[in-house]
């Protein structure tokens, strides 16, 4: 216990230092954040953004259900990678959002696949430094589209499913995105208030 409030110490300190300045959004706190432009804002509240290509670290699992032990397990495998267990045995910055992907099982009583992924610093984008842990490994995400909206609070696992929901209500056309996965992207340290936090919701847009 006490090294877990050690480690979210930690992490509410890389959350809150600036390690550049950037024009990325505020709700990234300085961190480098994966960069993108605007490409529609919608009357409903939702906006297409169109990302570029980057590389992040990433460890996933294949489970019925994600559980908040899950959750924190994904979380410091990514958080000890950057702490040095990899293959420079450097530290490397925080960045933003702690991004996790799930690709849903086709059926109610199928198994899911959820990736968390910590994006790499731009500084290390071209120098990337492999894990060491055979469970964590580094992914290419190419360049997207994505719908994006964006919500308060300390959501759980059924709040973000409630706002993906809304997302897919919003766009009503699922012809418009890729419904076999989707993305939660959040971007505050564990300490920040929760009317203060800023949380993401995504679907990839069809080309």
């Amino acid at each position: 216990m006490y090294q877990q409030l050690v480690i979210l110490s930690l992490f509410a300190f890389a959350y809150s230092a600036s390690v550049g300045g950037g024009s990325a959004p505020a709700f990234c706190h300085g961190l480098d954040c994966p960069e993108y432009t605007v490409a529609r804002t919608f009357s409903k509240g939702y906006e297409l953004r169109n990302y570029k290509p980057s590389k992040w670290v990433a460890t996933n699992l294949t489970a019925m259900e994600f559980t908040d032990d899950n959750r924190r397990e994904m979380f410091y495998k990514l958080f000890y990678y950057i702490s040095g267990n990899n293959s420079a045995h450097m530290k490397i910055n925080m960045t933003a959002p702690v991004l996790r992907e799930v690709f849903h099982g086709p059926g109610p009583t199928c198994e899911s696949t959820f990736i968390t992924h910590f994006m790499i610093p731009f500084g290390l984008q071209n120098d990337v430094k492999a894990p060491t842990d055979p469970s964590v490994y580094i992914r290419d995400m190419p360049a997207m589209s994505v719908y994006v909206r964006s919500f308060p609070g300390h959501p759980s696992a059924q709040d973000s499913m409630n706002e993906l929901q809304k997302l897919a209500d919003q766009i009503n056309d699922p012809s418009q995105y890729e419904d076999m996965f989707y993305f939660f992207a959040g971007y505050d340290g564990p300490y920040v208030l929760s009317s203060k936090r800023h949380n993401e919701v995504w679907l990839v847009a069809k080309n």
